[in-house]
């Protein structure tokens, strides 16, 4: 299975809180990275775990990778929430991704998964300072919808400095979760160039 194996060494952890959090994002599981795959609508064949994933770096409250798929190069950046609230529901992994395909149709996506299945037929508010994106949702992932742009999404994700995700569980528990934008350009820089 997959697992992230190699180790990223940053300097002075405990004194950044950055660093913290890029430290406990890099704790993902490989159930974690399998669940990508499947978001990434990627085939996960036997012969795929010859291509373990390669960290490219750590961008403040971002971590980018790059793996091999069936001869194609992918990269994608992740950040875990900084806080989620209600506090005390029970949720699985939650996450925000942008992966860059280059040989793919839609190059770019972003993808917010929940943690919990989204009420159906509901969508989810992105916000981003005083811009409204509205995400479709299927199951526990919110994504652009289809004929939306992703790359309006990201063009605002590198100007802002907070993404709130408000999203409505199959239970109808509306969960708020918020990221940091720190680190977003440079890590998404860095998939741009590894993946060109």
């Amino acid at each position: 299975m997959f697992q992230f194996e190699e180790k990223l060494k940053t300097p002075g952890v405990e004194k950044s809180t950055s660093a913290r959090y890029s430290l406990a994002m890099y704790k993902l599981s490989a159930s974690l990275f399998l669940a990508l795959s499947l978001l990434l609508s990627l085939p996960v064949p036997a012969t795929a775990q010859q291509a373990e994933p390669r960290a490219l770096g750590t961008f403040t409250d971002w971590l980018a990778y790059s793996w091999i798929e069936n001869d194609n190069k992918v990269c994608y950046m992740l950040s875990r929430p900084l806080k989620s609230t209600p506090q005390g529901v029970k949720r699985g992994d939650i996450y925000l991704m942008v992966a860059y395909r280059p040989n793919s149709k839609s190059k770019e996506e972003v993808r917010h998964v929940a943690g919990y299945p989204f009420k159906d037929n509901s969508t989810v508010e992105a916000l981003i300072g005083n811009r409204k994106f509205l995400l479709a949702t299927n199951n526990e992932v919110a994504c652009v919808p289809e004929g939306g742009s992703d790359a309006k999404l990201i063009s605002a994700m590198r100007g802002g400095s907070k993404l709130i995700v408000k999203g409505t569980s199959t239970r109808g528990t509306l969960t708020v979760d918020t990221y940091s934008l720190q680190g977003f350009t440079a890590a998404y820089k860095q998939i741009r160039k590894s993946c060109t």
